[in-house]
């Protein structure tokens, strides 16, 4: 593997705390896993690194970035700043076909069962970096996902523990009626009001625990 596709898998791996935070990784083992020599998965580390997702920690070597309740916070008031501002790039930019592809995401993300959270989650992901995708604001997707990566781990928290998975499908149904409206006012509305209350219920229940799955690099490389 190339070092930009460990790099993928390990972003992922963090992204949907295959690896929690705090959690030290294993380069040894990671290298096994991916087949491949140190020099590339370091190389893959040190991408993640200026990424802000992995820290290098001396004597314990590469570690999964921990945040603090003011630095979720923190990131969440940067989201406050990013996202909404893409609303109107975005309604001007959606085809028929890209609004269609966000309503099928939507349509599949109702039919999930209830213990299905992680699947949820994963679409939910996919579904804000689509939309923002449509805005073809280059340098704007770019900070968002970084963004976005970093607070995926905890989002998680808030649509698995804290049950806000009910109100963030009925918004991500609204968001898709107002891009089949070409209505930017009522997407930047909807955001600002998703991305505050997450980041509302997510600061004030930061130190509720989720534990990581009980093979953690058995999702790598599926």
């Amino acid at each position: 593997m190339r070092p930009d596709e460990i790099a993928n898998a390990l972003r992922r791996a963090v992204r949907e705390r295959v690896f929690a935070p705090g959690e030290v990784l294993n380069q040894d083992q990671l290298a096994r896993r991916f087949g491949v020599s140190r020099v590339p998965l370091r190389e893959a580390l040190r991408t993640l690194v200026g990424e802000g997702l992995v820290v290098m920690n001396t004597g314990l070597g590469a570690v999964v970035t921990e945040l603090e309740p003011d630095e979720v916070n923190e990131l969440y008031e940067l989201r406050l700043q990013l996202e909404p501002a893409l609303a109107v790039p975005i309604v001007t930019r959606a085809r028929p076909v890209d609004v269609q592809q966000l309503a099928s995401m939507v349509t599949s993300m109702d039919e999930l069962e209830a213990g299905q959270s992680e699947e949820w989650s994963t679409l939910n992901y996919r579904f804000h970096r689509r939309l923002y995708e449509l805005s073809e604001r280059r340098h704007a997707i770019r900070l968002v996902v970084q963004v976005l990566n970093l607070v995926e781990p905890y989002a998680r928290v808030h649509a698995h523990v804290l049950g806000s998975r009910t109100q963030a499908q009925a918004q991500r149904t609204e968001m898709v009626a107002a891009l089949r409206g070409r209505d930017g006012k009522t997407l930047r509305a909807l955001l600002v009001d998703s991305i505050a209350t997450a980041r509302a219920e997510l600061v004030a229940s930061m130190q509720q625990v989720v534990a990581p799955p009980t093979d953690p690099l058995r999702r790598l490389v599926d």
